[in-house]
């Protein structure tokens, strides 16, 4: 008889263990199909927000916008205390040609190509991607090759020279820093041409406002854009595979 007890209270743990491990075991895959199928809750609306977030890395992340949640690249380490995001980007193979619009043609344009995968080849977002960017920031910025050593590089404050309105030619517009192939300005003015059949850009072979000629310019040097004439020592043409990268971004 006591032998037979033990028996049954042995069988009875058995199956209380079983039981209680496939109960666990439903359980984790519930919770699981239930994590994979909760929407990701996206609440920042710039890079600004993500680097104010904690973010530290560069790299694609998910902002919110007016129409839904949209990728971006986000450069929140070139410049300390600032983020910035991707809206144009092209290699020098795809400058000034008539077949490919988005590259040649200026800002005040709706042109976008492959808007949703931002990329340094390719890409250009469109007009409204951009004026929603443009909203959570205070400057844009040119730079070659996803490449800050403030070489080849410009940066203007929206309220100077807004790139998605300014249409003209040798206009004179302050920029908080500029620097071609060594020539360097810091809150000086320079001149700017961008056209509804032209990309927003510096010439310079120009000596007009305060930032003149750059010693060394080639006839009509196109800069940070358009490349009807280029200068191979110049970053962002310096060979067909060099990039130019436009950013809309802020402080902290």
């Amino acid at each position: 008889m006591f032998r037979t007890s033990v028996v049954v209270v042995f069988m009875v743990g058995l199956m209380l263990v079983a039981v209680t491990k496939e109960e666990k075991g439903t359980f984790d895959d519930q919770d699981v199909q239930k994590r994979s199928k909760r929407p990701l809750m996206i609440t920042a609306r710039s890079c600004l927000d993500h680097l104010k977030n904690g973010k530290t890395k560069s790299n694609y992340y998910p902002i919110v916008t007016p129409k839904g949640s949209q990728m971006v690249y986000c450069d929140l380490e070139s410049e300390r205390g600032s983020a910035w995001t991707l809206v144009l980007s092209y290699s020098a193979r795809y400058r000034n040609k008539k077949n490919i619009a988005p590259f040649k043609y200026g800002l005040t344009r709706d042109l976008p190509v492959n808007s949703k995968s931002p990329n340094f080849n390719m890409y250009r977002m469109s007009h409204a991607q951009m004026k929603n960017i443009q909203s959570q920031s205070t400057h844009w910025r040119v730079t070659c090759n996803n490449h800050v050593d403030y070489r080849d590089y410009v940066r203007v404050k929206f309220r100077d020279l807004d790139p998605l309105k300014f249409i003209g030619g040798a206009q004179c517009k302050k920029v908080e820093y500029i620097n071609v192939r060594g020539h360097v300005g810091i809150g000086v003015t320079a001149a700017f041409w961008q056209y509804y059949h032209e990309m927003l850009h510096h010439d310079s072979d120009v000596n007009s406002c305060q930032f003149g000629r750059s010693v060394g310019a080639v006839g009509s040097e196109d800069n940070f854009g358009l490349y009807k004439s280029i200068n191979r020592k110049f970053r962002c043409t310096r060979d067909d595979s060099s990039t130019t990268n436009t950013w809309f971004g802020g402080y902290l």
